[in-house]
């Protein structure tokens, strides 16, 4: 996950992450130096949070693209799954797309569709 100034969404997507039927083997996390209080609630998730969870302050802002790379850069695992600060999963996500991966060794990568919505999750009528 990259974040940069994302306290005010990050926690909702903190919870998804929990609330996965398939939970992540580890959750990286690249902070773009946030001004706000984005460390804070990720440090506060970290104390209670059902996975490992790596934090990474970048020293000066990188931007999205370098910071998102940093983050792919740190992770252990032989699957990654991106996600920014200000998305929330459905609970069948992270099993969804491990499992196609998993059933199609030769793919390189998977996409899936996505719901747009307002800051307090109401769907705007479209998606991705």
């Amino acid at each position: 996950m990259a974040t940069c100034n994302g306290g005010a969404f990050i926690s909702d997507q903190l919870d998804s992450l929990a609330a996965q039927v398939r939970l992540p083997d580890q959750l990286v996390i690249c902070d773009d130096d946030s001004g706000d209080d984005t460390l804070e609630k990720v440090e506060s998730f970290r104390e209670k949070a059902p996975f490992e969870i790596r934090v990474e302050r970048n020293p000066e802002r990188l931007g999205a693209t370098a910071n998102f790379e940093r983050a792919i850069s740190l992770c252990e695992g032989e699957i990654i799954l991106l996600s920014d600060q200000d998305d929330v999963w459905l609970p069948q996500k992270l099993e969804r797309m491990v499992g196609s991966l998993e059933k199609n060794p030769g793919w390189g990568f998977a996409l899936c569709n996505g719901l747009v919505v307002d800051g307090q999750l109401s769907p705007l009528g479209y998606d991705l």
